[in-house]
């Protein structure tokens, strides 16, 4: 009787351990944090211009380990997100790219560039549009203008439209001035090693 009074008692344990829902990004989920890492640098050039981005953060929360990391919350969503930051003139333009899967199958995605934001709340709701930038043709593209898009403030800094690739990235965007600048080069970030 006292093995089964241990044993009944070990899974209440460990089953109030564990999290009721559980959510994963797919593979394909994935490819639409894969064009960046942490530290890379992507260039981006107007008739006259350059402006320079850089991958900020690139935290990705894709767990199978179904144990409860903190006590507060019975449901583990699994996200990702590019934080980036584009240098221009001398300021600072501010971007991001976010996914999460919630437990009931939906994948959130959701795009900002500085006072631009689009945020599609079921990703079977993405229409993908193909465009030719330069000698170029992508064909998993959104352009967030306002046809889909709010933009919370204007100002210099503000954009007309930003285009999303959900394999390359970020590929284009056109400030209110009229600057359209486009995708020109990656620099992909290296961590410098103790032997050099």
């Amino acid at each position: 009787m006292k093995k089964i009074i241990y044993f009944l008692f070990t899974i209440m344990l460990f089953s109030s351990c564990l999290y009721e829902k559980m959510s994963h990004l797919s593979d394909d989920d994935l490819t639409w944090m894969e064009p960046y890492n942490e530290g890379d640098t992507v260039l981006f050039v107007s008739s006259s211009d350059m402006d320079t981005m850089v991958v900020r953060e690139k935290p990705l929360h894709n767990s199978f380990w179904p144990f409860r990391e903190n006590e507060g919350s019975s449901a583990y969503v699994a996200n990702g997100s590019l934080k980036y930051i584009i240098k221009h003139d001398g300021k600072s333009v501010d971007g991001r790219c976010i996914i999460f899967r919630e437990g009931n199958g939906r994948l959130y995605v959701g795009f900002t560039l500085q006072t631009r934001r689009l945020h599609y709340e079921d990703d079977t709701k993405i229409c993908f549009d193909s465009i030719k930038i330069k000698n170029s043709v992508y064909t998993d593209v959104i352009k967030i203008s306002d046809s889909n898009s709010s933009s919370y403030s204007v100002g210099r800094i503000a954009n007309e439209y930003f285009i999303w690739s959900k394999s390359k990235g970020l590929l284009q965007y056109k400030y209110l001035t009229g600057e359209v600048y486009s995708f020109y080069k990656k620099l992909p970030y290296k961590k410098k090693s103790w032997f050099q």
